[in-house]
């Protein structure tokens, strides 16, 4: 029977999910783990490490349980990560694992510098120098350079590009994607982050064929329900027609690219496409918004989409 393995690395942008056997070895697991890097990455010279083996400094006797060995490995040429941490003028160091979720290590450095449960609550780990503030499950392992160390400050959830006035919508969608039920769906590779551009979201979802469709969503009102539809990154610009995915009689014309000049998904949980359409509160409930449940009601509706039966796949 085969299981999924979560991959993260300093050269998978996303993290990336492959399927070994429950009796692999691990040379065989290494080896499916290489594969999934970008053509020209791996390496004889790479290790791959098993999140279950961080520390118990990172863990910590408040810390929920390391997970199963297996369920997610890092790939990297880091041994030990030499990991800093800095808050008001003081810091904490100490060598981790590199498969040490960043989560993980905002946990120690609170434990370290001795902060107020209620004051970590408003704290996130930013990669000194930048504007960066890696989700809570990524590897530390993914922010390093040849040197194998990195240095993170722990700054204001919404601080950004170091502006403290950011308003109490933005925050709002930052804690949700820091929030179990998103790290869930990356950790599964149902979608994975790819940038919140204040007020708009861009997230890559999973198809059925393992293509990455990437919604733009503007966030202005949340948690009121977004609105989007389906972006190229590579063109900057709305994803052509002929590009988008396709669903048969299932779901009907949910993705049709004609609806708002395919700037808009024409889904229940769409700010823009529920106006006019009141029958859709009885016949699809399931699909609607809820401020409640945030941002992955719009992903798992779009999940749904291009991974059932009657998923289409266009051209790429």
């Amino acid at each position: 029977m085969a299981k999924r393995i979560l991959v993260q690395s300093l050269h998978l942008k996303d993290g990336a999910i492959v399927r070994v056997d429950d009796e692999a070895s691990f040379e065989q697991l290494k080896a499916a783990c290489l594969a999934a890097l970008p053509p020209g990455h791996a390496s004889a010279a790479l290790e791959i490490f098993d999140e279950a083996d961080d520390d118990e400094e990172a863990r910590g006797d408040a810390d929920t349980a390391p997970p199963e060995p297996r369920e997610s490995v890092h790939v990297g040429h880091c041994r030990k990560v030499d990991t800093v941490v800095r808050y008001a003028g003081r810091s904490v160091e100490h060598p981790f694992s590199p498969a040490t979720r960043v989560g993980r290590v905002k946990n120690w450095a609170v434990r370290r510098l001795g902060i107020s449960h209620h004051d970590a609550n408003e704290l996130v780990l930013q990669i000194a120098g930048t504007s960066i503030q890696p989700a809570r499950d990524k590897h530390i392992g993914c922010f390093v350079g040849q040197s194998c160390e990195v240095r993170f400050d722990l700054v204001r959830n919404y601080t950004i590009n170091g502006d403290p006035t950011s308003d109490a919508a933005e925050q709002r969608l930052r804690q949700d994607l820091q929030a179990a039920p998103f790290v869930a769906g990356e950790r599964d590779g149902r979608w994975a982050l790819r940038e919140l551009a204040w007020p708009l979201l861009f997230v890559d979802v999973l198809a059925g064929d393992k293509r990455r469709f990437t919604l733009r969503l503007q966030c202005g009102d949340y948690p009121q329900a977004p609105t989007g539809a389906f972006w190229d990154p590579e063109r900057g610009g709305w994803l052509a027609a002929t590009k988008w995915p396709r669903t048969g009689a299932r779901f009907g014309n949910a993705l049709r690219t004609d609806w708002q000049g395919g700037t808009a998904l024409y889904i229940p949980c769409d700010r823009l496409s529920i106006n006019g359409h009141d029958q859709w509160r009885q016949l699809h409930p399931a699909w609607l918004w809820d401020p409640q449940v945030g941002i992955v009601r719009y992903l798992d509706v779009v999940w749904t989409l291009i991974n059932g039966s009657d998923y289409v796949a266009t051209a790429a």
